[in-house]
């Protein structure tokens, strides 16, 4: 290869490209047809996927910048990778149809180099490369590429045909082709899932060096380990105890503080491993021990099935939560019972228990029966009422909520609203409680 030292030396010593890949790229352009009953003129006679037909009148107009468009292909040799961009100009002459092709970027890959060369002039190439459209665009145009199998050459052919790579992106070339010696000795020593977090560049490259690498061969060699794994070792082994492969599944380096206090680290790696459990899951077994006041002694620490203990512990929390609300219930219904009462042909109802709620959501297919409004009127943050039919009782017909003496709504089954009649007779039940409820502030005050 010639050695080059200006950037319009890369630009004008390029690999070149084949013909069929400039004749690709005016068939992705569209060409022009005017006609009338005595004329057809055709722009131009080679393939392109669309042709715009117009009528040919005297004034119609035959000379005209047409379009200008970014076409993109990938060349590789032995010693060589190239990622060359190519504007390509549209031009109507007196009804013809003619090209104006330029190199605009290079990205030039040898020696271990990435050369990036932009053309600033017609004439003349910088090393950087050049936006392509308009400046004022809201993105960068992404050229369209050539599909010439460039991925089967790229490892078949260049400098990355010692990678196991099924394929990769345009974008991603660079990136492989800097680390390619890292990629290559992980998958040398039989590390896949390594290999795999560097392509996917989710490793901090400033990290894991070639020197790393090396020293850590015999750790990933013929195995599955991650980085996530070492991290993990080197924390443990920083507290003076033995990894025990495999526990990164169930643990990461920021877990390592989480341990319980008088548990040894290896005895909690075997546990977690053994149950198939995550900290996180542990974790939360915990917390729940401590909300249900229940200490952690040594049988609870470890218990011998984990999965089974968590879940009766949820299943004791939910219970109490239940019991919670059921009280909360009760007490309201008996604090509020003024809110209960007959008008016309309407009842207003309160809810006794939570599962009111839940049945008059269901059966009214409107979402009252939520933990959210379950909740909120155990609380007191908001107040819910049924509104049934005076002879019929038992029998949900709509659902209203009131909060700070106002009407927040009133639905029935699928959230259908009430008519006039029955809207009038709410009213009329907003206007009694709040009435009742000043009197009742009145009272408590005096």
């Amino acid at each position: 290869m010639r050695k080059m030292k200006t950037a319009n030396d890369y630009a004008k010593n390029c690999l070149k490209p084949p013909k069929a890949f400039f004749e690709w790229c005016y068939y992705n352009m569209p060409t022009y047809k005017w006609a009338n009953k005595q004329q057809t003129i055709i722009a131009s006679e080679r393939k392109h996927y669309f042709t715009e037909e117009k009528r040919l009148t005297k004034n119609s107009r035959l000379t005209f910048f047409d379009r200008r468009d970014h076409f993109q292909i990938i060349l590789s040799t032995s010693r060589r990778i190239e990622i060359q961009t190519y504007e390509v100009r549209s031009l109507l002459e007196k009804g013809k149809q003619h090209f104006r092709v330029k190199l605009v970027n290079l990205e030039h890959f040898s020696n271990d180099k990435h050369i990036k060369v932009g053309a600033v002039s017609d004439t003349t190439y910088d090393f950087r490369l050049v936006q392509l459209g308009n400046m004022l665009s809201m993105y960068a145009q992404r050229p369209t590429l050539y599909p010439n199998n460039w991925n089967e050459r790229l490892f078949t052919v260049s400098e990355l045909r010692y990678l196991t790579i099924d394929s990769i992106y345009g974008d991603e070339i660079a990136f492989i082709y800097k680390y390619r010696q890292r990629i290559e000795y992980a998958q040398r020593i039989n590390a896949p899932a390594l290999a795999k977090q560097i392509l996917e560049m989710k490793l901090d490259m400033r990290s894991i060096t070639m020197k790393w690498l090396k020293r850590n061969k015999v750790f990933f060699r013929n195995s599955q380990r991650t980085y996530r794994a070492y991290q993990v070792k080197q924390a443990l082994e920083s507290l003076g105890t033995k990894y025990i492969s495999g526990v990164e599944a169930f643990m990461g380096v920021d877990d390592i503080s989480k341990i319980p206090e008088g548990v040894k680290p290896i005895t909690f790696q075997n546990y977690l491993m053994k149950q198939k459990r995550t900290i996180g899951f542990y974790q939360d077994y915990l917390d729940m021990l401590n909300e249900l006041g229940i200490p952690v002694t040594p049988i609870t620490r470890l218990p011998k099935d984990l999965k089974m203990a968590h879940d009766k512990a949820v299943a004791t929390l939910n219970a109490m939560k239940r019991e919670i609300v059921r009280k909360e219930f009760e007490k309201r219904a008996i604090e509020e019972a003024f809110l209960e009462m007959t008008i016309k042909y309407v009842q207003f109802i309160l809810p006794k228990e939570a599962n009111d709620l839940i049945e008059e959501g269901k059966c009214l297919k409107y979402c009252v029966g939520g933990s959210s409004y379950i909740n909120e009127h155990a609380d007191g943050d908001t107040t819910i009422v049924f509104v049934r039919k005076a002879s019929e009782p038992d029998k949900p017909y709509y659902t209203l909520e009131y909060q700070d003496s106002a009407l927040v709504q009133i639905s029935g089954s699928n959230n259908k609203s009430p008519d006039e009649h029955l809207l009038e007779t709410v009213n009329q039940w907003l206007q009694i409680v709040n009435e009742m409820s000043k009197l009742r502030e009145k009272k408590y005050v005096a």
